[in-house]
């Protein structure tokens, strides 16, 4: 079974459409559906539906809820990620991970659990196969078999 694994490159901080200087704090709740770089103090929740990268110098402590993370920094939390996440060698993570994908790389710290559940390609891919299970009725008790009994220490019928 032959996954189709996203690709994995290096993200250049011009091609991020909105960057968190490294001097703000924020707390609360952001959303966004392009891609955002965190490289200062954020404390909440995030949801996306592009990319968040977490720079070197980002503290992160929120619950999120993202298509693709990359961090380089340190995050406490869990993450769901729809896509992938990405710990660099310089990421720091406390918490659980939920993707279909994961890549960490050597020198990064992880600390939590993490579940990758794939969702099922078309049907068409996997052959479907159904089966039907009948019952059997169940025989009838006569007067002769309701006498009988079982003795299980001695392994013997009694009539």
């Amino acid at each position: 079974m032959a996954a189709n694994v996203p690709e994995i490159r290096e993200i250049q901080e011009g091609q991020i459409t909105t960057v968190v200087a490294e001097d703000l704090e924020i707390k609360g709740s952001i959303r966004f559906k392009s891609s955002v770089m965190l490289k200062g103090v954020f404390e909440g929740e995030i949801f996306s539906e592009g990319l968040l990268v977490v720079g070197p110098t980002a503290h992160v402590t929120a619950s999120i809820n993202t298509k693709t993370l990359i961090s380089h920094g340190s995050i406490t939390g869990n993450v769901v990620a729809g896509e992938q996440i990405v710990l660099k060698n310089t990421a720091t993570h406390n918490g659980d991970l939920n993707t279909p994908f994961v890549m960490i790389e050597n020198g990064a710290v992880f600390n939590g659990s993490c579940v990758m559940e794939r969702r099922q390609s078309d049907s068409a891919s996997e052959p479907s196969v159904e089966t039907t299970t009948h019952a059997e009725p169940e025989p009838v008790a006569s007067e002769e078999s309701s006498e009988s009994s079982y003795d299980g220490e001695n392994e013997e019928y009694e009539s």
